[in-house]
């Protein structure tokens, strides 16, 4: 059994902590807060990524490998990739780099690496449960332009998850919620209307 009790917390929501992994800094463990009740969301993250790798996926470019699951003090762990920058900080949330260094994220590299995460979840039908400017991470490197990483928030919530398993209806689950991410972002000031209207022309028009 895994001992977190000294490892680094490097993030916490309602319902999970995230501690970097003690036995390798470059990934992370998600764990119930309350480990005597569970983790639903760990529970149904665990199957839909679980069903990612049997179903062979393989590139994880705009979301944290998934490495499995192992057992801690404080419940069942998952264990992803730890999305770092290029100086081993760990990469900032969305909404962080926009308030605190607007600067380092240009419109320009914003605008196309939105419409490259949008293309990347479209073309391998993987579903956001909860897109919004807190799970989405920027990360800086020295020798590439700055990256979007979708890393929370993945998984079929329904009660019957017909669009995990059927490409077309999960293609348009995709499409309703980002373009609704995409309104969020404009409401927060991350994004202008014109570049709304062009991302939408360029995703769907």
């Amino acid at each position: 059994m895994l001992e977190l009790e000294n490892a680094r917390v490097i993030g916490m929501g309602n319902d999970r902590r995230v501690y970097q992994d003690p036995n390798d800094p470059h990934r992370c463990i998600k764990v119930p807060r309350y480990p005597d009740k569970g983790s639903r969301q760990n529970e149904r993250e665990q199957r839909y990524f679980e069903g990612l790798v049997r179903r062979g996926m393989r590139d994880w470019s705009y979301v944290p490998a998934y490495h499995g699951s192992v057992a801690t003090a404080e419940g069942l762990g998952l264990v992803f990739d730890l999305i770092l920058d290029s100086d081993g900080s760990t990469s900032r949330r969305l909404r962080e780099v926009h308030l605190e260094t607007p600067e380092r994220l240009s419109t320009e590299v914003l605008v196309s690496e939105l419409a490259n995460l949008y293309r990347y979840l479209e073309k391998r039908w993987l579903i956001p449960s909860d897109l919004n400017d807190r799970n989405i991470v920027v990360q800086f490197s020295d020798d590439q332009p700055p990256r979007l990483w979708l890393i929370d928030g993945i998984s079929n919530p329904d009660f019957i998850p017909l669009a995990t398993s059927v490409a077309w209806l999960a293609r348009r689950k995709v499409a309703r919620r980002y373009r609704h991410f995409l309104k969020k972002l404009v409401k927060g000031g991350q994004l202008s209307p014109d570049d709304y209207q062009a991302l939408e022309a360029r995703l769907w028009g």
